[in-house]
């Protein structure tokens, strides 16, 4: 961890080596198909080999780990980028599509979230280290539990505190914020967790749910977008 302070933006630029390339359009890797599972052992030596930053910073895409519940670790690579949505592939070819910091698809798994719909400006959305105790918010989504469309999921949120957090040979400073979620039609209760650069709102971790049969989804961005 470098003793002079950076900013957020001179952190992902210097830290993490800059992939503008994928920081705006539509924009798909030529060697996707089979670039994670390639690169992950090509550049970490196997799946199970602990990951180096000298790696990560080296590798010319954005990049994160993520798991299902207690499952094992995989990493993903930023396949595409749609508007506001990145688009990020797992060895086993699921994505995971994320808009802001919020998982809002996914495509590949036994269940499915199939679509959210903002209705208003989502908190999740790089405005996390602005947002107040008691904050609500509402968005709709489309569910492959027993074919699910438009519905609707309210939000309240509450700041927990300051935390450290290490991703990969690299601590951060973070705020951690918790939402609390149900699904009233469901009858479909649960929280996420986030834990967000205090400068800028950039979710570094997340742990969130997105369907209701499965258990949430961990995350670590390695290393951003732009």
């Amino acid at each position: 961890m470098p003793t002079t302070k950076l900013t957020s933006v001179t952190r992902r630029t210097v830290l993490f080596g800059g992939v503008g390339v994928l920081a705006s359009g539509c924009i798909e890797s030529p060697v996707i198909s089979n670039f994670a599972s390639v690169m992950r052992s090509a550049a970490f030596g196997g799946p199970d080999l602990p990951l180096k930053r000298e790696a990560v910073t080296k590798l010319p895409y954005a990049s994160m780990t993520a798991r299902v519940g207690r499952g094992p670790q995989d990493f993903l690579v930023l396949g595409k980028i749609e508007g506001r949505d990145q688009h990020w592939v797992a060895s086993d070819k699921s994505i995971l599509v994320i808009r802001g910091g919020r998982l809002v698809r996914t495509v590949g798994f036994n269940e499915n979230l199939l679509g959210t719909v903002d209705v208003g400006e989502d908190p999740v959305d790089k405005r996390l280290h602005l947002v107040e105790n008691g904050a609500r918010y509402t968005r709709l989504v489309d569910l492959d539990f027993k074919q699910s469309y438009g519905v609707p999921i309210d939000s309240t949120f509450e700041v927990l505190g300051d935390a450290r957090i290490d991703i990969v040979e690299l601590s951060f400073d973070t705020i951690v914020v918790r939402e609390r979620s149900t699904a009233r039609t469901l009858q479909w209760d649960f929280e996420n967790v986030y834990w967000v650069d205090p400068e800028d709102g950039f979710v570094w971790r997340s742990r969130q749910h997105f369907t209701r049969s499965l258990p949430p989804i961990s995350y670590d961005v390695l290393k951003p977008a732009g």
